[in-house]
């Protein structure tokens, strides 16, 4: 068996003697046994305690395998200790997902590799099952009777816990309370804290290796911060005028920044003076940065508002709440509503949107079409019945489509009976009024009307009543001979 030696992080003086360590030396404080019984390797069962840190889990990888409490266990173990570790910090209880087929990949093992030593893992009492895996398509569980092929396949993967077993936690000095996943760590002996301050201290020395070193720049006398103070003097270092004024400083700057909109400091003050008038006028406007505000109402004041048509025109926007920037607000419903057609300003003062281009898939005249075609010539590779079918009905309703898209040809008009009259006309004239009267029988008015209706009516209740009543007629007697 190895020495404790092994572990790089330990410091020997205080360290206890494992090194008479045997498995299943039951006499020995700190002997240890394989957890051979896979019923033992449940996070309920095991006898090791919860870890949550991957430093620590790897610390104990290191100190059980180095240990030789597993002959077979060795440095694939801990590779495959490292992939662990890394995926513990997915889980703030220290569980990771266990995959095979993933983790063979990873390290470019055999899966059977991968199991053996998760194998030697749990045997060195430092991974316990927390779920086990299942090749059950848990999605048909899921879904029942409603389960279809479009919905696939999903397996449930192996959940396992890092742990420490006992006898890390004995060699390191550790004061332990409790039994098995749920114990903690309550304290260190003397022993224990000189090993934790020399491990400190070799990270800490390795932090410092890992460091890349660069060397020293000392070209400059001085650092930057430091400047040589300069005499003041009021005078221009060109030799120019002494004393300029600020108006006239102001025209000699001939640099104008970049993403200048041409305004002068004199119009932008008296915007700012109209959109202060617009903020008290406008109550969603109240409490807003002036200048910003003005700002925003920039394509406004160009297009030569006064502040009353603008007040005016925020009005009638009709805003629930109050806005909670209001420049930004002020100036996207500005874009939207000229671009809409609901405002009306000057072209040039408002970026239009972009506008996509429109094509009919029919022709060439855009960059789209090639693109559609290879999608329909690839539809009609993949589902020919179904694209032929939809290739004879595109074609019937072009066919259907296309006349009625050609002009309409004028049809005569019908010819009148009435000679000389014009029916596409409202009025007619006296001749065409004389001949339809002419023409047309008279119209009964009156006296006349109301006989005619007299007539009617009695003519009507001879009939109903002729239908209605009944007469008994006796049959003539014979005739003599």
């Amino acid at each position: 068996m190895q020495h404790v030696s092994a572990c790089r992080h330990i410091n020997m003086t205080a360290c206890p003697d494992v090194s008479e360590i045997r498995r299943g030396s039951g006499g020995s404080r700190h002997a240890f046994a394989l957890v051979r019984d896979v019923a033992a390797q449940e996070v309920d069962a095991s006898t090791s305690r919860q870890l949550r840190r991957a430093v620590d889990f790897l610390a104990a990888v290191r100190f059980m395998v180095e240990a030789r409490f597993q002959p077979h266990a060795g440095r694939t173990t801990l590779r495959l200790a490292e992939v662990f570790a890394t995926r513990m910090a997915r889980s703030k209880d220290g569980h990771f997902p266990f995959s095979a087929e993933a983790t063979a990949r990873m390290l470019g093992l055999k899966r059977r590799a991968v199991f053996n030593h998760a194998r030697y893992l749990r045997e060195l009492g430092l991974i316990a099952y927390v779920e086990h895996g299942s090749k059950r398509n848990v999605l048909r569980s899921r879904y029942g009777a409603n389960w279809r092929k479009e919905h696939g396949y999903r397996a449930t993967a192996t959940l396992f816990a890092a742990v420490a077993p006992r006898v890390w936690d004995e060699a390191m000095g550790r004061r332990i309370r409790g039994h098995g996943y749920g114990a903690q760590m309550v304290g260190v002996t003397p022993a224990g804290r000189i090993l934790a301050v020399a491990g400190a201290q070799d990270r800490r020395r390795q932090r410092a290796d890992d460091q890349p070193r660069r060397p020293v720049d000392n070209s400059r006398p001085c650092t930057p911060s430091v400047g040589v103070p300069q005499p003041h003097t009021s005078g221009a270092v060109d030799g120019g005028i002494k004393d300029r004024t600020r108006e006239r400083a102001c025209r000699e700057k001939k640099h104008r920044g970049k993403g200048s909109t041409n305004w002068s400091a004199a119009r932008a003050a008296a915007a700012m003076q109209e959109a202060r008038f617009v903020r008290l006028h406008t109550w969603w406007t109240q409490g807003s940065c002036v200048r910003q505000l003005a700002y925003a109402l920039r394509p406004c004041f160009e297009a030569g508002w006064t502040w009353e048509e603008i007040a005016r025109e925020l009005a009638r926007w009709t805003v629930p709440l109050r806005p909670r920037h209001v420049a930004s607000y002020v100036t996207s419903e500005i874009r939207r509503r000229v671009n809409t057609g609901q405002l009306y300003l000057p072209d040039g003062l408002v970026a239009p949107y972009r506008q996509p281009e429109t094509s009919t898939w029919d022709n060439g005249a855009t960059p789209h079409s090639p693109r559609y075609a290879a999608m329909q010539a690839l539809k009609a590779r993949t589902y020919r019945p179904a694209a032929a079918r939809a290739a004879a009905a595109l074609t019937k309703t072009r066919r259907l489509v296309t006349p009625q898209q050609e002009p309409a040809q004028k049809r005569p008009a019908p010819e009148s009976r009435i000679p000389g009259a014009h029916p596409e006309n409202v009025l007619l004239t006296r001749q065409e009024i004389a001949s339809l009267i002419k023409h047309s029988p008279p119209i009964p008015a009156g006296e006349t009307l109301w006989a005619h209706a007299e007539e009617a009516t009695e003519n009507r209740l001879n009939t109903e009543r002729r239908h209605s009543t009944w007469e008994y007629n006796p049959p003539a007697p014979p005739e003599p001979r």
